[in-house]
């Protein structure tokens, strides 16, 4: 027991010995690697200021191994939280390239963010790499109604639809200016709050330009003739199934 109590004493004090110098780590990352792959963090949340609102956006931030065996996940981590403010999050996410870049070439950021307007949380991504392009994924819902029954028999049956565009570009886009582009290409707009007047007024609004998914893909593309893919989804009111429509850009001949 005497034995066994002095030795736990002196592991304690070996403990509170290293405890008072810098911790000595192998620099593991940098072991070789025969196959380079891409790395980083992902699912990291971070509280952005832009100037006058504020919004959590998610990233996932990569780079290259090069030939080594891992990358420094704590510079990646540096680099969203000291760039995590200041005017249009575009601007933001190429300085985190920029600086990730002096030390680990190839970064790649990806963010998703939940933008507010009118009713909806515009879901967006916007993707960063070595391109010098800015790739947006931009995500709406609005009001379909049939134009087949609304030919039959005077009333087009309605859904809620989704409509979903890729597109790249050099400039940064305005969120808003896109999402009510995307949302003119519906029969109608989604409301939160309706009375019963406001019902029946949206309700007529949307057979007034009734649309199949197939029109509000072709709507967008004729708005967004950059755009590289747009798809369009109705949840079907009379159908268990649902419809799609896409447009993908033809590739250079």
């Amino acid at each position: 027991m005497i034995k066994s109590s002095m030795l736990r004493a002196e592991k304690g004090r070996a403990v509170r010995r290293r405890a008072g110098r810098p911790l000595q780590t192998p620099d593991t990352h940098s072991q070789p690697a025969e196959t380079t792959v891409m790395a980083g963090v992902t699912n990291l949340q971070v509280l952005y200021r832009g100037g006058e609102w504020t919004l959590p956006i998610t990233l996932t931030i990569t780079v290259s191994t090069g030939s080594h065996r891992g990358v420094h996940m704590s510079r990646l981590v540096d680099a969203a939280q000291r760039n995590a403010s200041g005017g249009r999050i575009e601007e933001a996410l190429a300085r985190m390239r920029r600086e990730v870049d002096e030390t680990q070439p190839g970064c790649e950021v990806v963010c998703r963010l939940s933008y507010p307007y009118k009713d909806q949380f515009m879901p967006i991504e916007i993707r960063m790499e070595g391109d010098g392009l800015i790739h947006y994924v931009f995500n709406v819902k609005g009001v379909t109604a049939c134009p087949c029954s609304k030919e039959a028999v005077g009333i087009g049956h309605m859904q809620r639809s989704t409509l979903t565009m890729r597109i790249a570009g050099r400039e940064p886009l305005d969120f808003e200016v896109v999402a009510q582009s995307m949302l003119d290409c519906f029969s109608a707009e989604l409301e939160e709050k309706l009375k019963r007047p406001d019902e029946g007024r949206k309700i007529l609004e949307a057979q007034e330009k009734p649309r199949f998914v197939e029109d509000i893909v072709r709507e967008c593309v004729k708005r967004f003739p950059g755009a590289e893919y747009v798809e369009g989804r109705a949840e079907e009111s009379i159908h268990i199934h649902d419809a799609i429509a896409f447009y993908r850009k033809p590739s250079p001949a």
